[in-house]
């Protein structure tokens, strides 16, 4: 099972958004202005660099990296 770290999924979001300094904590849409197709392509690139799936009615629950890392690893968990 690979594994993850916080600091490359920051890392995915700031290369998929274009911004820097991001932390587990920032909203992607309110703090970082991302738009819904941006989750889109980050959640799309997070499951290709991985190897998961991550269904629709989860994306709407990623608001912040640390949403989206938390995904990850349960995904590569195998829940």
């Amino acid at each position: 099972m690979p594994e993850i770290t916080q600091d490359e999924i920051r890392n995915l979001v700031e290369l998929q958004l274009g911004k820097r300094n991001v932390h587990d904590s920032d909203r992607l849409v309110e703090d970082l202005g991302a738009e819904s197709a941006d989750v889109a392509n980050l959640v799309a690139a997070a499951e290709e660099k991985y190897r998961i799936a991550i269904k629709e009615s989860e994306i709407a629950r990623i608001f912040t990296p640390q949403d989206l890392f938390k995904l990850i690893q349960k995904r590569l968990n195998g829940s």
